[in-house]
């Protein structure tokens, strides 16, 4: 989908009969590569959000209020707070067919910002908008009064960003910054902004039938490839839309007969109308967007504005990809932190393997010291049945022997404990990879939050920081999931690894059953039976849900064990979720979805 220029030339239309002239009232990061702002303009509040996000940035008002995506306070943030909260917004401007919206803020520099976190008071007391001319009039009798700064919003694909300049055109910080190596613009604090540069292409808005039919000898076969080669501002979706409108399909060739100054009018059309958003629905949420009425995709619906149809198109495609993005950047984590207790295993399992060879030389003392009476001088070996102990002839036997003593007992002290902690590196691995397969299977934000803060607490990654003083909450983010089976009886999934604690030792009683995928990680499964059987379509129901919350989700069929609770047990000083239990019976079923 594509955020082009008409896009935003429709967004800076709403943007201008909404928030210019408003107050700017709060300021937060809704997410790593995205800013949100409140604004106070003609009686109301408007949230607008703007993104930087590579596949989905934009910038549109939206309806609910913001909530932070991001707990540390960032430069960024720390300088936006700085200069836009109070101020009114006193200008709008989008550079003629570019992605590049300018919002121009003023601010009082007697204002202090009495609200400097988002936690939702307001910043000032409501007050009317004012115009432009207003603001000059009442906030500006004093030029020397102001902070002025501008807020650079620039939605395009990979190289979207978010710039904070100041009045003298140079950059204070932005979203993403840009080097030198990476690219000749070059986005730094203190260097001079520059707007991209314009492309070498035609200005549709001055499309003619002798330029279309131009196209022929430009190399591109395909109609709708040639416009977006040819013509700034038109996206893969506006050229498909002018040859729809030219000819009734969206496949031609520049080499053919065609309707030249058909085409040339619509093009001059789509960039000259007036705003007609709508929306194309899918199976999925809407498939498509346009700031004008959509001919060539079927089913296309008008919308009240451009806002809302971005709002609407974005929303599950962000959720989606933020949720994939959050839960690759944890898997890699939780991956770089199984590698590391993975050479540390290797490491103890190694010197283990060394203190399994330091009994031979408890044995050789022994051996010396009994055949003692049998060795005489010179002599190199002594066998013992079918092993050989070599000498030193140059030493006294005795002293050989107490030799190997001193270094027996010598690595026996500094290897004491060593089984044990091979067992807990080796508990950790698999908690790890219970984390990991549950981390996999989690489809909601707030179960990936909650083994993000697992993993921190095992110590398993590093917790992010927060705000100095914050106490960290110890409230879990979700609960178990509950459900009720076709016969009744409740059944209880953890997708954690505290959660498999809860509902194994917690929610569990003594005559409920258990479950378990078997010999690999996920999650543990309570039927709360209270002590009646279990009928035959429960257990099946319970085992494909301890199938389906497991490392083999895609296996056509998975072997479950389950045996009753007061059969498990947790494993002495292991992490949380980690269980022996006995007594098992095995069923093989296919994994079942919880909405199944």
């Amino acid at each position: 989908m594509y955020f082009d220029a008409l896009t935003l030339a429709a967004v800076a239309a709403e943007l201008r009969e909404t928030i210019l002239g408003g107050r700017i009232q709060r300021v937060l990061l809704t997410g790593p590569l995205s800013i949100g702002l409140e604004i106070y303009a003609r009686q109301q509040r408007y949230q607008l959000v703007a993104s930087a996000h590579p596949q989905l940035a934009r910038v549109h008002l939206v309806r609910g209020r913001l909530t932070r995506g991001v707990d540390q306070e960032t430069p960024l943030l720390l300088l936006l707070r700085k200069y836009l909260l109070g101020g009114r917004i006193v200008d709008l401007e989008q550079p003629a067919l570019e992605r590049v919206l300018l919002l121009s803020i003023a601010k009082p520099l007697h204002l202090r910002n009495r609200n400097p976190d988002d936690t939702g008071v307001d910043l000032l007391p409501a007050a009317e908008s004012l115009t432009p001319a207003m603001a000059t009039e009442t906030d500006e009798p004093d030029q020397g009064a102001l902070l002025r700064c501008e807020l650079v919003i620039e939605p395009q694909d990979r190289r979207s960003n978010i710039i904070l300049v100041d009045d003298d055109n140079r950059i204070l910080d932005s979203i993403k910054r840009v080097t030198p190596r990476m690219s000749s613009r070059v986005v730094l604090p203190r260097h001079i902004y520059e707007l991209p540069p314009p492309l070498a292409k035609r200005d549709p808005t001055r499309a003619t039938a002798a330029g279309i039919a131009a196209l022929a000898a430009e190399g591109e076969r395909d109609l709708a490839r040639a416009l977006v080669a040819a013509y700034r501002a038109v996206s893969p979706q506006v050229a498909r839309e002018v040859v729809f409108r030219a000819l009734g399909r969206t496949v031609a060739r520049v080499d053919e007969p065609l309707p030249h100054y058909s085409l040339a009018a619509h093009l001059r059309e789509l960039f000259s109308a007036v705003p007609a958003p709508c929306l194309v629905p899918g199976a999925d949420g809407p498939a498509a967007y346009a700031p004008y009425a959509l001919s060539h995709l079927a089913g296309a619906e008008p919308v009240a504005s451009i806002s809302l149809a971005l709002e609407t198109f974005y929303a599950a495609r962000e959720e989606l990809t933020g949720h994939h993005q959050r839960r690759e950047a944890l898997a890699r984590e939780l991956a770089a932190s199984r590698e590391r207790i993975e050479r540390q295993r290797a490491q103890l399992a190694a010197e283990l393997e060394q203190a399994r060879a330091l009994e031979q030389l408890r044995w050789e003392g022994e051996m010396i010291f009994a055949f003692l009476h049998s060795l005489h001088p010179g002599q190199e070996h002594l066998v013992v049945g079918d092993r050989q102990i070599t000498l030193d002839p140059r030493q006294s036997f005795v002293e050989q022997a107490q030799a190997r003593f001193r270094a027996y007992d010598k690595a026996k002290s500094a290897l004491s404990g060593l089984p044990e902690r091979l067992a807990a590196a080796e508990q950790r691995l698999q908690s790890l990879d219970e984390l990991a397969v549950l981390l996999q299977l989690s489809d909601e934000h707030a179960q990936i939050e909650q083994i993000a803060r697992e993993a921190s607490e095992l110590g398993y990654r590093r917790a992010p920081p927060g705000p100095p003083g914050a106490k960290r909450s110890g409230r879990p983010l979700t609960r178990p999931l509950q459900l009720i089976s076709s016969d009744g009886l409740t059944i209880v999934v953890g997708r954690s690894a505290r959660q498999n604690e809860e509902v194994t030792f917690r929610i569990g009683r003594s005559e409920d059953l258990w479950l378990h995928a078997r010999g690999l990680p996920g999650a543990h499964v309570i039927v709360r039976s209270d002590g009646r059987p279990v009928p035959e379509a429960t257990l099946e129901q319970a085992a494909g849900l301890a199938a389906y919350f497991s490392q083999a989700r895609d296996e056509p069929g998975v072997e479950v064990d389950l045996c009753r609770q007061a059969l498990v047990r947790r494993i002495p000083g292991g992490p949380p979720g980690l269980v022996s239990y006995r007594a098992e019976r095995t069923l093989r079923v296919p994994p079942r979805a919880p909405w199944s």
